[in-house]
This record gives C-alpha cells, sequence and structure tokens, in this order.
C-alpha cells in the first residue's frame, strides 16, 4: 500500500485513508472466494484479517464522534509522533508479543462481498468523522490504544493507517504476493 511516507495535517490523514481504504477494498474484493475464506483462527484467512480491521477501525470512527468535552486530554504537552514512529511502536509491540484480543479477535461472518462493504463502511465513518476536526484538536485530545496506551487522536489515525497497511501486507504475504 502506499500511504504517503509521513501524512501529518488533517486534509493528508483524509486523503491516506481514502486512498487506503480504496485500495484495500478493491484488493479484498478481488480475491478468489476460496481463497478469501481460507484459514482459520489460529492461522488467519483473508476474511479474519478484513473483519479484524472492520473491528478496529469502527472503534475509532465513534470515538471521533464523541464530543470533545467527554474524551480526555493528551497529557505531557509532547507532541505527536509521526507515522514512523508510530509504526516503530507497533512493530516493537509486536515483536514483544502482542496480538489482537477481546473485541478485536476476528469471527468472520457473511460472504465476501458484506464483509468487504462492512469494512468500506467502518473505513469510511472514520473519514466522515474526521473531517469535523481541526488539525489542533488532533494534538490535544487522547484516545487509548489496547497496547500502544494514550495517543494523541492524529497518532490514532497514523495507527489505523499503518495498522490497515500492515493487515494487507501480511495477506500479501501469506499469499505469495508480496
Amino acid at each position: 500500500m502506499s500511504v504517503p511516507q509521513a501524512p501529518h495535517t488533517r486534509e493528508e490523514l483524509l486523503q491516506a485513508l481514502n486512498q487506503m481504504q480504496g485500495e484495500l477494498g478493491t484488493y479484498f474484493r478481488k480475491l478468489p472466494g476460496d481463497v478469501f475464506t481460507r484459514g482459520s483462527a489460529e492461522a488467519w484467512s483473508p476474511s479474519h484479517h478484513l473483519h479484524h480491521l472492520t473491528l478496529s477501525n469502527a472503534p475509532v470512527a465513534k470515538a471521533l464522534q464523541i464530543s470533545r468535552d467527554r474524551l480526555g486530554r493528551r497529557s505531557g504537552g509532547r507532541p505527536s509522533r509521526s507515522f514512523l514512529d508510530i509504526r516503530d511502536g507497533y512493530r516493537d509491540a509486536l515483536a514483544g508479543g502482542a496480538k489482537a484480543s477481546g473485541r478485536y479477535v476476528p469471527d468472520p461472518q457473511g460472504d465476501q462481498a458484506a464483509l468487504v462493504q462492512e469494512y468500506l463502511d467502518a473505513t469510511a465513518a472514520v473519514r466522515t468523522a474526521l473531517a469535523g476536526w481541526t488539525d489542533a484538536d488532533l494534538d490535544r485530545f487522547a484516545l487509548t490504544h489496547p497496547v500502544l496506551g494514550e495517543l494523541s487522536v492524529r497518532e490514532m489515525l497514523l495507527f489505523t493507517l499503518y495498522h490497515n497497511q500492515h493487515h494487507l501486507g501480511g495477506v500479501k504475504a501469506s499469499l505469495g504476493q508480496a
């Protein structure tokens, strides 16, 4: 996936999220049905990866829709980290044994078209909700990531971009397409 090396502004994030949504939607829609579902809870199929992304993207959209006065403020006053910093932090967490748990463990139900549409809807909801944010508020407010801890809203969006890229790369690698 070709996410810009350093999306940062709200506009750049919107553009990168749109590009990501289109690329993943097209890729998963075009997979042969038997390939899309080949896998298990231990060795995820492409459908597991896609459902996991839907489960991960939907709470981000909901969080962006919460009134700002109900969101936490960032602690420490540090600037938001970059896309590459977030990527590296997540890779370190994975190397340390982090993995999906709880509500983020996929259990894909439905046909391929329905699962792709659920993903597209969840990702579009992130973009729609983001449109109501200012660049300053992306750094001012915090969300909690289950593995990475407190992130600015901007950092959570950067994580969302990388997380989608990471899973697409994992699917392609498992199918010998990397």
